[in-house]
């Protein structure tokens, strides 16, 4: 019985530690959105995200679904592509680099609180997003993706 309440205590510790990592990211990223700096960020960004193949256009989707994950990703992709904001290379390539490194901020937070090294899970996940997106931008030309 004395492992049963321990065990339910733990997972009830483990999940207020994950509410006061997730419920602050989500409440700072929507303040964000509404702030002038990070509007503007797509500009700043642009030279960066031409390397990946990517525009303007994707900078929130990618922005997003990396900070939030895929909870919200999804939402903002789809809504961006219904609009027609995004070609089908710049989806694809959004994509492949946020099932690549989702939800950086979080999963590695939560996995700290966890035990793990957070400088090499960041580094790894972003190493490897990077490379097989700058790779398949490079490789594929923009119409056949």
């Amino acid at each position: 019985m004395t492992a049963l309440l321990d065990t339910t205590l733990g997972g009830l510790i483990l999940c207020g530690k994950l509410v006061l990592i997730v419920v602050p990211l989500v409440t700072i990223f929507k303040v964000l959105r509404h702030v002038r700096i990070f509007q503007s960020i797509g500009s700043r960004t642009e030279p960066v995200m031409r390397c990946f193949g990517l525009g303007r256009s994707a900078v929130l989707p990618l922005f997003t679904g990396i900070f939030l994950g895929i909870a919200y990703g999804p939402g903002i992709i789809i809504r961006s592509a219904a609009t027609g904001q995004m070609d089908r290379s710049e989806l694809f390539l959004t994509g492949l680099f946020l099932a690549t490194c989702h939800t950086v901020i979080e999963d590695v937070l939560i996995f700290v609180v966890l035990g793990g090294d957070g400088v090499v899970m960041l580094g790894l996940r972003l190493l490897l997003a990077i490379i097989l997106t700058v790779l398949l931008a490079r490789l594929w030309p923009r119409n056949t993706i």
